[in-house]
């Protein structure tokens, strides 16, 4: 049997859809690179789309220009990356110049979608097999077998995953306006002068402490190379994040960690109580009448880096920066304080498990559609 009947197609109207290479449906314009030399931050230049790094949620973002004009691509064409990794697609919005990490495709929407389904059922990586780089050529990408339907099923059909577009571009609009508004908090909050404070309508003044006045800090005795098996309800946790579930827990307290030394060193991450973290990292406690979350947060603003040492294996100790001065205000304001905080990065959160919902929604209707 097939792939083809295996996998369900989403279709608006049956019909026969038609059997056509890409090189015969579009103009392709494979990119080549101009000299280094002729490269400029200067805007007065023509932007140069060189590959991955210039395409951020399928829009060009201006970061280099040239001088020298090679290849051209123009508004409404489809950029496609042709080199590690393959399969990246954004729509130009600009008179542009291509480096040879990309191709410019004249077509349309329902073009783009169909090249947007092919990355994901990992076409480009069977291409590019073989390559000494991962990268796909000319003849590649213009003998891809596309089935084509009728004019009037692509519009209907480019209208359909615009729709998806916008909501994914709202809700990260919106991601980034909470971004913004939190920035503004700490900046505002934290700020150095007492009159330049975000108050809740509190007018204490606010008392200065050094860190060690404040927190208490607990190594953990776990090694990550102890543990074998991803059993047990409780998180374990390393400079990278979740590592895996285990069947005991040190913490059973809200704690923040650090990681002490070696990758990420001097990160700061928030826990749950009933966790635990590995021994790259130690555990720091509010002491009595200091609130967590307003401290996680005020430990962001610190330039804690400053105390990192070594080269080969960087390290950080609790007893350096622990003589960091801070001001806090009373115990209410830092409740307050922290949970609005707290507050925002659920929302912020909540936008993002709802971005990448809808994100994994269009992947699997363009699975789907374009079978």
């Amino acid at each position: 049997m097939s792939e083809e009947k295996l996998v369900p197609k989403l279709r608006f109207i049956e019909e026969t859809w038609s059997s056509e290479k890409l090189g015969n449906l579009c103009k392709i314009t494979m990119g080549q690179s101009p000299s280094s030399k002729n490269y400029s931050k200067n805007s007065n230049d023509t932007i140069l789309i060189q590959g991955n790094a210039d395409l951020i949620s399928g829009k060009i973002v201006p970061r280099i220009y040239t001088s020298e004009i090679t290849k051209l691509s123009y508004p409404g064409d489809i950029i496609l990356t042709v080199r590690a990794p393959v399969g990246d697609l954004a729509i130009n919005e600009f008179d542009s110049c291509i480096g040879r990490g990309v191709c410019s495709i004249k077509g349309n929407k329902f073009i783009y979608y169909y090249l947007e389904s092919l990355k994901d059922k990992h076409v480009w990586e069977r291409l590019s097999q073989g390559s000494t780089f991962e990268s796909v050529n000319s003849n590649d990408i213009k003998n891809l077998n596309l089935k084509i339907p009728s004019n009037s099923t692509q519009n209907h059909i480019i209208n359909f995953f615009t729709a998806i577009d916008t909501k994914i571009e709202l809700l990260q609009k919106k991601h980034g306006e909470y971004i913004r508004f939190k920035q503004y908090l700490m900046q505002n909050i934290f700020a150095d002068k007492s009159a330049e404070k975000l108050r809740f309508n509190f007018t204490d003044d606010w008392k200065q402490y050094k860190l060690k006045d404040v927190l208490t800090v607990k190594s953990s005795s776990i090694s990550i190379n102890q543990l074998e098996e991803n059993t047990g309800d409780y998180p374990l946790y390393g400079a990278s994040g979740f590592l895996k579930n285990i069947d005991f827990c040190e913490m059973d307290v809200d704690y923040i960690s650090i990681v002490k030394d070696g990758s990420g060193v001097g990160n700061l991450s928030f826990h749950e109580k009933n966790s635990s973290i590995v021994n790259t990292s130690q555990y720091l406690l509010p002491k009595k009448n200091f609130n967590i979350n307003f401290l996680y947060y005020l430990l962001q603003t610190i330039n804690l880096m400053k105390y990192v040492n070594g080269s080969s294996i960087p390290h950080i100790y609790f007893k350096d920066y622990c003589i960091e001065k801070i001001n806090i205000p009373s115990l209410d304001e830092q409740e307050k304080i922290g949970k609005l905080f707290v507050d925002v990065d659920i929302t912020m959160e909540n936008l993002n498990k709802n971005i990448n919902a809808t994100q994994e929604f269009k992947k699997g209707l363009l699975q789907q559609m374009f079978v």
